[in-house]
C-alpha cells in the first residue's frame, strides 16, 4: 500500500470522503500484511513503527474499515475479535492446541444457495475448529508414551 499504487481500498476511503492518514496507511499494512490479528496485535505492531499511535485510533480504524465493509472481523474460536482484509471467500482451519489458523477455499458452493433455497449468499466466512497435523502427531505421539497432551 504505496503512496505510489493506490489500493482499492485507498480508493475506496477517498469515494467515502474519509482522510488518508500516515496511521490509517500504516494499519492497513499492517492487517495487510498480517491477516488474522487481534486489536492488540495490531496496535503492538503499529506501536513499534510509531510510537505516536494510540489504542484508541486503532479502535476507531478498526471500527471504520469494518463499517465500510473493507475489513472483516472473524473470531477465529476465540472471545476477541480478529482482522483481515476482506477478499474472496475462504474457510479459515483453527488449531486448538497450537493456534494457528489456515485458509482453504469454500467447501460446498454456497454461491448455489440461491437456486436451492433461494437465499442470496453476498460472503461467506467459516471455521472450523480443529487440530492441525503437527498437533495430531505430537497429541498421539504423547499419548504413546502417557504423558498428558
Amino acid at each position: 500500500m504505496t503512496d505510489q499504487a493506490p489500493s482499492p481500498i485507498v480508493d475506496r476511503l477517498r469515494e467515502e470522503g474519509r482522510r488518508i492518514t500516515r496511521e490509517r496507511r500504516l494499519l492497513l499494512e499492517i492487517i495487510e500484511r498480517n491477516p488474522h490479528l487481534d486489536a492488540a496485535g495490531i496496535y503492538l505492531l503499529a506501536h513499534q513503527q510509531n510510537a505516536k499511535i494510540g489504542l484508541a485510533t486503532v479502535y476507531r480504524t478498526l471500527n471504520l474499515l469494518t463499517e465500510l465493509e473493507l475489513v472483516d472481523v472473524v473470531s477465529l474460536g476465540e472471545d476477541h475479535s480478529h482482522y483481515e482484509i476482506r477478499g474472496d471467500d475462504h474457510v479459515h482451519l483453527v488449531c486448538l492446541d497450537c493456534g494457528s489458523v489456515r485458509e482453504i477455499p469454500p467447501l460446498p458452493d454456497f454461491r448455489s444457495l440461491d437456486e436451492i433455497e433461494g437465499f442470496e449468499v453476498h460472503q461467506a466466512h467459516l471455521e472450523l475448529i480443529g487440530l492441525c497435523e503437527a498437533c495430531r502427531k505430537k497429541r498421539a505421539s504423547n499419548e504413546s508414551k502417557g504423558t498428558p497432551a
